[in-house]
């Protein structure tokens, strides 16, 4: 059986979100374990939601002409030109 936590609370909930409760819930879990998982997945969509909002409103600029990242883009250049002329590393 997993490590879990001691049983602190009671939450008291109506039927209808029993029944939910019970048809959502996998073998050995228990209700705080089903009410966790469900509030971990809300906070997975809520931040992949938020993502979307940023990608579809926010105001980006092109790598390519930032001159910190052509300055990097070109270092990685010359160094991965040294691995393939240079001799194996054993």
């Amino acid at each position: 059986m997993k490590n879990r936590p001691p049983l602190t609370e009671k939450v008291l909930v109506s039927t209808d979100t029993k029944q939910a409760l019970i048809s959502i819930k996998g073998p050995g879990e228990r209700y705080g374990d089903v009410i966790a998982r469900v509030l971990r997945d809300r906070k997975r969509e809520d931040f992949i939601a938020h993502l979307d909002r940023i990608a579809r409103e926010g105001d980006f600029v092109p790598l390519d002409s930032d001159p910190e990242y052509q300055a990097l883009k070109e270092e990685m250049h010359r160094a991965s030109g040294h691995r393939k002329t240079g001799a194996a590393v054993h």
